[in-house]
C-alpha cells in the first residue's frame, strides 16, 4: 500500500513538470520580439527592435536579394541573402550580409567579395564573419569604409554581390537598391 501511495504521489508531482510556468513563457516571448513592416518605398523594410529591459528601440533598413542561391544539399531550397544597414544616419553605419542557410568559404582574414554597384567597376571588398550566439556563422559584417559603401547604396539602383560557399562554389545575389533614400527617412 505504501508503494502504491508513494508511486501515486511521485506521478502527480511529475505530471506538472512538462509545462513551464505561464509567466516564464510570456517573459521569453517579450525579450526577442522583432517587428517589421514593408516600406512604401520599394522593397526596403524598416525593422524595429524593442529592448523592453532597457526601454530602448532600434530601427534599421533591410533588403532581401531578388534571387535564390540554389545551394547544394543540405542548404538547398529557398535561400536568399539579406542586406541590413544599421546606424545609417550616424558617422559609423554597420552593414551586414546574412544568408538564410549555408556556409561561407572564407579564410581567417575574411571574405573577399566582388561587388558591383550599378554599371560601375567591380570592387573587391572585405567582409568578416560576425560571431554572435545562434548565428551559425551565417552573418558577415563589412569591415572597411562603411560610409563609402553606404554612399554607393544611396547613389546606385542595383548591386550584385558574389559570395563563395563551402563545396558549392560562388553565387551572385542581386539587389534592387532603388528608393533607399526615401526609406531611410522613415527611420
Amino acid at each position: 500500500m505504501r508503494k502504491l501511495l508513494l508511486g501515486l504521489a511521485v506521478g502527480l508531482g511529475l505530471a506538472g513538470c512538462d509545462q513551464p510556468p505561464s509567466n516564464k513563457i510570456e517573459s521569453e516571448k517579450n525579450i526577442n520580439q522583432t517587428g517589421s513592416h514593408e516600406s512604401k518605398n520599394g522593397k526596403w523594410k524598416t525593422i524595429v527592435h524593442e529592448d523592453e529591459m532597457r526601454g530602448t528601440k532600434s530601427k534599421w533598413l533591410a533588403l532581401r536579394s531578388d534571387n535564390n542561391a540554389n545551394l547544394d544539399f543540405p542548404y538547398d531550397g529557398e535561400n536568399h541573402l539579406n542586406l541590413d544597414i544599421l546606424d545609417s544616419k550616424t558617422g559609423k553605419p554597420r552593414i551586414f550580409l546574412t544568408i538564410d542557410k549555408g556556409q561561407y568559404d572564407c579564410d581567417e582574414y575574411g571574405c573577399y567579395l566582388p561587388i558591383k554597384f550599378g554599371n560601375s567597376e567591380i570592387q573587391t571588398l572585405t567582409f568578416k564573419k560576425y560571431e554572435t550566439q545562434g548565428s551559425d556563422e551565417t552573418i558577415l559584417i563589412f569591415s572597411q569604409n562603411s560610409q563609402a559603401f553606404l554612399q554607393n547604396i544611396r547613389n546606385f539602383r542595383t548591386m550584385v554581390v558574389e559570395i563563395p560557399f563551402y563545396r558549392s562554389g560562388t553565387r551572385q545575389f542581386k539587389f534592387d537598391l532603388s528608393n533607399f533614400n526615401d526609406a531611410e527617412k522613415e527611420i
